[in-house]
């Protein structure tokens, strides 16, 4: 049941991101809630409601939605009229059409069905706009005064925000199904979020290594090398190694030094860290060699020229220290 939950959010994932679509952003929420990832089921209604403004859709696959929304949504649709055959748009051409050939109190009903369709919708100006006209021409009316600007969407949203402390309790095993998912379907975003969020439950859970490997593909390395400090010691050398080839890549030579030193610290015998990092040693000791060589044939010109030499008495045969 889960796999194929899993099986379907991937692939309207993957549709979703093509082309866009209502219908494919509606079963992805659908799907998520059937895992109870309110998170996403959250941030997903946000992004159809910006898109569409159809509270109404959102409604028909509640099914899976915890109880309290349900209820929320079922008092919302209960509370107004909605007219089958006119949007919200329509009542209101309507409601001027028979204000204007002398039809008040249907003017009214229809002014009344607009201005409630606007406010399920979350359209909220235009929903004010209607209630002033209601106002104006029906002030006595109390039907029209008891009428209130109600934000639906951004109740629906808060109390959604509330359910996301609401996980399953295999959220973790479901989490690493999805990352791994989308990690293989190049859907890298998506992996990453899941990634961290299991990190946020269990520290020491191998998605860390996953993560890690997302975040050094997209040259994010500081934050990559960030989860990898907190691997088990044979992971972290791996990833640490592999650190600093991006480091040294992308011109970090400083950064990617460091990380070879605290490998051979670790272990000396890690790959070619040991040839890389004495090499390297050799190397700068030459260049210091060649310094001091350079240094010393100038302060035999200047004692040619001044009769001191440059160099503290104190200073001569003492030893460099090198790093890398």
């Amino acid at each position: 049941m889960k796999e194929k939950a899993v099986d379907s959010i991937l692939e309207a994932r993957k549709n979703y991101m093509t082309n866009q679509s209502k219908g494919e952003l509606l079963v992805l929420i659908k799907e998520y809630a059937k895992l109870e990832l309110y998170k996403e089921v959250n941030r997903y209604i946000r992004e159809f409601l910006e898109k569409s403004e159809d509270i109404f859709d959102i409604m028909e696959i509640s099914e899976n939605f915890p109880m309290e929304i349900q209820n929320f949504l079922k008092e919302i649709k209960e509370g107004i009229e909605i007219d089958e055959d006119f949007d919200a748009d329509s009542l209101l051409e309507m409601g001027e059409l028979l204000w204007e050939i002398g039809s008040p109190e249907e003017a009214r009903d229809n002014y009344i069905k607009a201005f409630e369709s606007y406010n399920i919708l979350g359209r909220n100006d235009s929903a004010e706009e209607v209630l002033n006209t209601l106002i104006s021409r029906y002030h006595d009316d109390q039907d029209v005064r008891e009428l209130k600007i109600r934000d639906v969407k951004g109740e629906l949203y808060e109390k959604f925000a509330e359910m996301e402390d609401l996980v399953p309790q295999d959220e973790v095993d479901l989490r690493y199904a999805l990352g791994k998912r989308m990690h293989e379907a190049d859907l890298l975003s998506d992996a990453e979020e899941n990634y961290k969020r299991i990190l946020t439950l269990r520290k020491d859970h191998k998605a860390r290594r996953y993560l890690v490997a997302i975040l050094r593909d997209k040259n994010a390395l500081e934050e990559a090398l960030n989860y990898a400090g907190k691997l088990e010691e044979s992971e972290k050398l791996d990833e640490y190694y592999s650190l600093a080839l991006s480091f040294k890549a992308v011109g970090n030579k400083e950064k990617a030094n460091t990380l070879l030193r605290e490998i051979y610290e670790i272990n000396q015998e890690y790959k070619d860290v040991k040839e890389l990092f004495e090499a390297k040693r050799e190397e700068k000791k030459e260049i210091v060699k060649k310094e001091e060589e350079t240094f010393v044939e100038m302060d035999k010109e200047i004692i040619k020229t001044t009769g001191e030499s440059v160099v503290d008495e104190k200073d001569k045969g003492e030893e460099r220290i090198v790093f890398l």
